[in-house]
């Protein structure tokens, strides 16, 4: 056992020693400043004062009524004596998502029907059943009309995290993609395999290595980046529902519900993340090919390239990482149906990249374990 953990120790460090895991820890650390300060730099602090004024009152006519005459250009120009209502003018230009629609011809009840309406288009436009459909009028039931929270602060750090998830890709996908392929490169392999914990158990504590680097790294950045944002911004908007950003979401969820989903989906990642890195280096003996399927993804899931009516191919594309962390998520309403039950992508993801990792593991353990030093 003490061998066990001297080696662990050993692997950590000499992860953790690399130049390259060193220049991207200090990449990440810039990531994470500039998605901390960079809201600061387009929108002023007294803007977000001013907004907060509305906290607490119901979107409805009484107040739309109230901001029609002050909108200039059609929300296009804002002041000091307007800027108040940029956030409610968002939320309505959100739901009519027609930049030459007049957002003064429109009273509440209508707002709301549009709105109801084009979600169920949208439903309709990616293959979601009736009886799905039903499920998710049931969870908006409830939802209108949204009560304004200006969310600043909850915004900045969703955004931010989405972010960061790039980071730890790339800490994986670079860093990790060695802790195997090393030893054949260097042909170590011959001693290290001969060794008296030369199999299953250096295989198992290098893995552990690397998932500690990778967890260890998602929990620092997630808890950096959030004691950045509250100091600078303070962590308004936690309590706003996710419409007020997304008005076309169909969750019934506040953003700070959304970003512990956020922070579930990272971690899990992260675990898929370097299972990957690790195992398909170790099968394939090639971390450069590694490194460029896992970037390739990334960048991928980012590209609109599939289109709805392939359900299948759509969804899954929604289920990477990149995809599943991003803000935009919330508009995502494909369901899983498991023995007719259904659950949302913000459920099943965090399973599914556990699982995915598990069997990657296993698959790496197998080809790690069979590895013969031959043809020298």
């Amino acid at each position: 056992m003490n061998n066990i953990g001297t080696l662990y120790k050993f692997e950590l460090k000499k992860i953790l020693k690399n130049r390259l895991t060193i220049a991207m820890l200090i990449i990440t650390l810039a990531v994470i400043i500039i998605e901390g300060l960079l809201p600061g730099l387009t929108t002023s602090r007294e803007a977000g004062v001013t907004q907060k004024t509305l906290d607490g009152r119901v979107i409805g006519d009484e107040l739309l009524n109230e901001m029609y005459p002050q909108l200039i250009g059609n929300g296009s120009e804002w002041n000091a004596d307007n800027i108040k209502y940029m956030g409610v003018a968002g939320v309505e230009a959100g739901i009519l998502s027609d930049d030459d629609a007049v957002l003064s011809d429109y009273g509440a009840a209508e707002l709301y029907e549009i709105r109801d309406e084009a979600i169920v288009d949208y439903m309709h436009r990616d293959g979601l059943t009736e009886d799905e459909i039903s499920w998710w009028q049931e969870q908006m039931a409830e939802q209108a009309p949204f009560t304004y929270v200006y969310n600043g602060g909850a915004l900045t750090l969703a955004q931010g995290l989405a972010g960061v998830l790039m980071c730890i890709m790339l800490i994986s996908a670079l860093c990790l993609s060695t802790v195997f392929t090393l030893e054949h490169r260097q042909r170590t392999d011959q001693l290290i395999l001969s060794c008296v914990n030369g199999r299953k158990e250096t295989y198992l504590v290098k893995m552990l290595a690397g998932l500690t680097i990778v967890i260890g790294c998602s929990v620092a950045t997630a808890v950096l980046l959030s004691a950045m944002v509250t100091g600078l911004y303070g962590m308004d908007g936690l309590n706003s529902a996710v419409q007020i950003e997304i008005p076309m979401s169909s969750y019934s969820l506040t953003m700070g519900q959304f970003i512990v989903r956020q922070m579930i989906v990272m971690i899990t990642s992260s675990i898929l993340f370097a299972a990957f890195s690790m195992a398909v280096s170790e099968i394939l003996k090639n971390s450069l090919a590694v490194t460029g399927i896992m970037v390739g993804l990334f960048i991928f899931g980012q590209l609109e390239v599939i289109p709805p009516q392939y359900r299948l191919l759509s969804h899954l594309n929604a289920m990477l990482p990149s995809n599943q962390i991003s803000i935009w998520s919330l508009s995502e309403y494909r369901l899983f149906n498991i023995g007719g039950h259904f659950f949302t992508g913000y459920v099943m993801s965090p399973v599914i990249y556990l699982a995915i990792s598990v069997v990657l593991v296993i698959a790496g353990a197998v080809s790690y374990n069979r590895f013969q030093v031959t043809g020298r």
